[in-house]
C-alpha cells in the first residue's frame, strides 16, 4: 500500500535558536539549509504539530492529508488492536507474562 508520498531518510540536524516576538506571536526562524532539506520556500505551507513539548513543523504539499493519515492509522490500529491493548495494560501495570 503506498501512501502517498516517497520517504527519504535525512540526516539528523539541530540548532538551536532564539524564541522572537513576531506582532503578537512568538516566532522561530528556519535556517536555509534546514527549509531545503523540508523542501519549502517563502509562502509555503506547513503543518504544526504539538507532540509533548515538540513543535514538529512539515511541509503540506507531499504530505498526507489528515483524513488519509486517519484513516491510515485507524486501518493500523484494527490490524493490531490486541497487542495495543496488551501495550497499554503492561504500561499501566496491569499486565504481566505469563509464567513458564
Amino acid at each position: 500500500m503506498t501512501l502517498g508520498y516517497t520517504h527519504v531518510k535525512l540526516p539528523a540536524m539541530t540548532l538551536r535558536r532564539r524564541v522572537k516576538r513576531i506582532g503578537g506571536s512568538l516566532g522561530v526562524l528556519i535556517p536555509r539549509d534546514f527549509a531545503a532539506a523540508m523542501r519549502v520556500k517563502e509562502g509555503s505551507e506547513v503543518r504544526l504539530t504539538l507532540v509533548g513539548n515538540q513543535v514538529v513543523v512539515e511541509p503540506l504539499e507531499g504530505s498526507l492529508e489528515e483524513g488519509a493519515f486517519r484513516r491510515a492509522f485507524a486501518a493500523v490500529l484494527r490490524r493490531h488492536r490486541r497487542g495495543f491493548e496488551l501495550l497499554a495494560e503492561y504500561d499501566r501495570g496491569e499486565w504481566r507474562p505469563a509464567a513458564r
